[in-house]
Formats: structure tokens, C-alpha cells, sequence
């Protein structure tokens, strides 16, 4: 595996949060203390002012980082940078992140359930990351199945 100085990863999902922690602690281990760095993007539609009707959603972010700083400090010992930022699109947003950061790899995940119409536009995250990333691409593909138990 070639090296790596500085690794991305970009939340939105609290349930993907453990394994892509995972995969970049990892990474950062096996590269003999790689940097981290953890983004969550919070979408501002267009129609509103980036501070307006967004509270609730800024709220979660700052605790899905901060569970996120938890988990690679206990299980890698990592001390990981956290950024929250708002933007009217995810993947523009971790893509200036990547670039400002210079980092050598983005690592997110993707989940198999997509909205009607996303399929034929293309219009997800992951497709404008993977076109226009200035480094490597990770993607963790998530399973669709419901978890039993």
C-alpha cells in the first residue's frame, strides 16, 4: 500500500460512522500516523439563508464528530481534526475540503438505497466525488439489507 500523509473521511450517516472510522484508522495506523481528518457537510437548500432552519441538523453533525473523535481515539489512538461545515451541496464542499487539506485520499460510504430519479441524473455525492476528486476515492458500499435482531 503506497503511504499516506493526510486521509479525509466524510460523514453523513450515523450509522456508517463506526465502519468508515474503521477503515481510515486503519489506513492511518498502517501508515505510520497518517492525519485525519473528519468533515461532516450539512446541506443548506437554496431556498434558505445558511444559518436559517438548520439548527437541528448542525446539532447532529457536531455529535456524530464528536462520536467520530471518540471512536478513533479509544479503538486507534488517533487525535483526529473535525470540521462542520454548511454548503448547498455535500460534494463541491468535501472536495474544496480535500483540496485546502491536500490530502491523499477521500474515504466515504455509500448506501445502496437512493432516491427515485438519482439512478438516471446521477445526482449523488459519490458520483461528483468520484468524477472530480483530486486524490483517491474510497467508497464503502453499505449493505441494503435491514439488520435483523
Amino acid at each position: 500500500m503506497v503511504p499516506l500523509e493526510k486521509i479525509l473521511v466524510a460523514i453523513s450517516n450515523p450509522e456508517h460512522l463506526e465502519e468508515l472510522i474503521a477503515i481510515a484508522g486503519t489506513m492511518a495506523v498502517g501508515s505510520e500516523g497518517a492525519k485525519v481528518h473528519i468533515l461532516h457537510v450539512v446541506t443548506v437548500p437554496g431556498s434558505l439563508s445558511s444559518e436559517e432552519g438548520v439548527w437541528e441538523e448542525l446539532k447532529q453533525g457536531e455529535a456524530m464528530l464528536h462520536k467520530a473523535q471518540g471512536i478513533a481515539r479509544e479503538r486507534f489512538g488517533l487525535e483526529v481534526t473535525t470540521r462542520l461545515v454548511r454548503a448547498r451541496e455535500a460534494g463541491p464542499a468535501i472536495l474544496e475540503e480535500a483540496t485546502v487539506k491536500g490530502v491523499d485520499v477521500i474515504i466515504l460510504g455509500y448506501s445502496q438505497r437512493r432516491r427515485f430519479g438519482d439512478r438516471f441524473f446521477g445526482a449523488t455525492t459519490v458520483d461528483y466525488i468520484s468524477r472530480y476528486a483530486p486524490c483517491r476515492v474510497l467508497i464503502s458500499v453499505m449493505s441494503s439489507k435491514v439488520k435483523e435482531g
